[in-house]
């Protein structure tokens, strides 16, 4: 079949629609202007929320204009329009998952990648915390961070693990827990706001556990049953220790106060007797006659104090065979006779 040109009569109907067409051109051209009327009105206003900010993107730059909720007006097919719930506060939950819509949120799912860190003692912990946060510099939400909730949770988890570092095992099992996570929030606001500006204010941050990690949970059981009796013997130790040590410290300080007392007795002893030869020494000064006897006669009244009854003494007169008296020295030194008379003896021996 030879090749021919397409006629509009060789289409059933196209003749009748280029009559309508024709017909009413008038309309349809109208028609579409008012379509793309209506189409420029929708592109040329937006509505932003109660909860929500805007920015305005014209021909790609952001204008300085931020917009609140209401209805607003911009260029169709030129404005782009980037809206921030900066009202609503915002979740993050590390080391778990919690159950969505739910009042009181119930752990799901443990993340060990998320929650297991190391302690000051090199010890292995489990810490399970949400973060909440609020869009507060929409600029620098939208232009200046790429993946804003990941940037804030890869933040977080390096604040966390760096200050769990600090402490040790059992504190941040047990007393250090507030303080770890007041100071995380602290920490994590002020990386947020100056190291990565994010322009975002954190609003609380929640440690919901920190637990030992499954695999050592037996053993850290074990340990605290057994550490109350290890305490137990410790302070028992440490208390017959104490009494020891007080009994060994008031016996030194008994040796001590008996040791000064028996000096101070042997100073003031000398320091008598010192006074003593001083005075003789006077007065010997004086009279040094009467006062050597007097020192003699002292001296040998010392020497007779250990003398039973009698003495030998020489009672022979001169030209006389050599003789030894005794006499009764005892009544002698009580006062109770005098010598005996011409050398009178109640014992003779001739040698």
């Amino acid at each position: 079949m030879a090749d021919r040109d397409l006629r509009s009569d060789d289409i059933p109907g196209l003749q009748e629609v280029g009559d309508f067409l024709k017909k009413n051109k008038r309309w349809i051209i109208l028609g579409v202007g008012v379509l793309l009327l209506v189409v420029l009105t929708l592109k040329s206003y937006f509505q932003v929320e109660p909860e929500e900010e805007a920015v305005v993107l014209r021909f790609g730059a952001p204008l300085e204009e931020t917009y609140g909720p209401g209805l607003h007006f911009k260029i169709p097919f030129v404005d782009e329009v980037h809206t921030v719930a900066t009202e609503r506060q915002h979740r993050i939950e590390f080391g778990f998952r919690s159950d969505p819509g739910e009042k009181t949120k119930v752990l799901k799912t443990v993340i060990d990648d998320e929650s297991l860190m190391l302690t000051g003692d090199l010890e292995l912990v489990q810490v399970q915390w949400s973060l909440i946060y609020k869009i507060d510099d929409i600029r620098t939400w939208l232009f200046k961070v790429e993946d804003q909730e990941r940037t804030i949770g890869d933040i977080s988890m390096s604040i966390m693990r760096q200050l769990v570092g600090d402490y040790s095992f059992h504190e941040v099992l047990t007393t250090k827990k507030r303080e770890l996570q007041e100071l995380a929030q602290k920490e994590t606001q002020r990386a947020l706001a100056e190291r990565v500006p994010t322009g975002v204010i954190v609003t609380e941050l929640a440690i919901k556990s920190t637990d030992v990690p499954a695999g050592a949970r037996d053993a850290f059981k074990q340990f605290n049953e057994t550490e109350p009796l290890v305490r137990k013997t410790l302070d028992e130790a440490k208390a017959d220790l104490d009494k020891v040590t007080g009994d060994a410290e008031a016996e030194k300080k008994r040796a001590v106060g008996e040791a000064q007392r028996a000096a101070e007795k042997v100073v003031k002893n000398a320091r008598g007797e010192a006074q003593a030869f001083l005075a003789q020494l006077a007065e010997y000064k004086l009279a040094p006659g009467i006062t050597r006897q007097w020192l003699y006669f002292q001296t040998m009244s010392k020497v007779f104090a250990g003398v039973d009854r009698k003495l030998l003494v020489d009672g022979a007169g001169e030209g006389a065979p050599p003789t030894l008296s005794l006499l009764p020295l005892d009544k002698l030194l009580e006062g109770q006779g005098g010598p005996p008379p011409g050398g009178a003896r109640t014992e003779e021996v001739t040698p």
